[in-house]
């Protein structure tokens, strides 16, 4: 099993950034690779995105259904996916000194290259998605 974690503070407000979050539809801006997210019921997702799977240095389509719960009381959103796999994953929003630090966790069964360099890509798309939104 592997554990991946990432964090950045950024200067937004902890509400409206677990807002922002907590909308499965803003996943693509955020995730790399990810081309859609739209909740199918109640704390289900579908996904698409394009990843090399089997490591051969060729992206495909991948498209598949994850869980997905927001907390608005823990500002964080959980998430995994069923299957054979043992993926999960978290991203947390917590008031520090004024800012939002956020915290973004994966698990997985499998090292992937490029998953943490992923992790940052992610908060840092977050911090630049919420600046834009609030500068309007």
């Amino acid at each position: 099993m592997t554990d991946y974690r990432a964090e950045k503070q950024i200067d937004q407000d902890v509400t409206d950034a677990f807002t922002y979050l907590s909308d499965p539809a803003n996943l693509p801006q955020y995730f790399p690779h990810m081309k859609s997210a739209k909740l199918v019921a109640p704390e289900l997702v579908r996904t698409t995105a394009v990843v090399d799977t089997d490591g051969d240095g060729t992206e495909e389509k991948v498209t598949g259904e994850a869980w997905f719960h927001a907390d608005p009381d823990a500002h964080e959103i959980t998430w995994g996916s069923p299957g054979s796999g043992d993926y999960r994953g978290s991203l947390k929003a917590a008031e520090r000194d004024g800012s939002t630090l956020l915290t973004l966790l994966i698990h997985t069964t499998d090292d992937h290259p490029g998953i943490q360099e992923g992790l940052d890509e992610a908060l840092n798309a977050i911090a630049e998605r919420l600046a834009d939104q609030s500068s309007r």
